[in-house]
């Protein structure tokens, strides 16, 4: 009987399936409303509607998001105007974007 016990287990455990949360992502759409004097624009990005995520969350996953965007290049501003300008967007929106600056080109 000791012997069915770790078979058992075995069995079941190669019934298991493995499962790994994916890297969270975000879509992003340029608006007409410049940043700064060097050609940055303000971008909206949208994140699940279904997780809220703190703003230190929501700069980690879009900055992310941009360094696999060979034209795009992320903008340093105040969290003050991040949080500002998402605002913008509506309140209960506040968790779920951000509207952060960012360099792009047209290449």
């Amino acid at each position: 009987m000791k012997r069915a016990i770790p078979f058992l287990l075995l069995t079941l455990g190669a019934c298991a399936e493995v499962t790994t949360a994916p890297l969270a992502t975000a879509r992003h759409v340029p608006s007409n409303v410049p940043y700064g004097s060097d050609g940055a624009r303000l971008h909206l990005f949208v994140f699940d509607p279904n997780a809220p995520r703190s703003l230190t969350d929501r700069k980690a996953i879009a900055r992310r998001q941009i360094a696999l965007e060979p034209g795009c290049a992320w903008v340093d501003a105040p969290d003050k105007v991040l949080i500002e300008e998402t605002r913008k967007q509506g309140a209960r929106f506040a968790d779920t974007m951000l509207v952060a600056p960012l360099r792009c080109s047209l290449t």
